[in-house]
């Protein structure tokens, strides 16, 4: 694991399609925003760890995402939308 440390608007690149930024800092909590293209998955760990096996099977038979269950009826949100909370 690469464990870095960033300052407040200060971010960190991965490859050449994600920037990970520091929008806010407080008591115990960290706000971040991740830029990255509309066809990437972004979860949050403890809902990617509670995910149904279901939604699991789904993922897998279509790498593709055809056919996958709705995201708003997940919990999950699209790159763009996580950017419009965040910002």
């Amino acid at each position: 694991m690469l464990v870095l440390t960033r300052k407040l608007a200060e971010g960190i690149c991965i490859g050449d399609e994600i920037l990970v930024k520091v929008i806010r800092t407080g008591k115990g909590s960290v706000k971040i925003g991740i830029d990255a293209p509309d066809h990437m998955r972004i979860t949050r760990e403890e809902i990617f760890e509670d995910e149904s096996e279901p939604v699991r099977k789904a993922r897998a038979e279509h790498q593709d995402g055809d056919s996958l269950p709705d995201p708003a009826n997940l919990g999950l949100l699209s790159v763009a939308d996580a950017a419009r909370l965040v910002c």
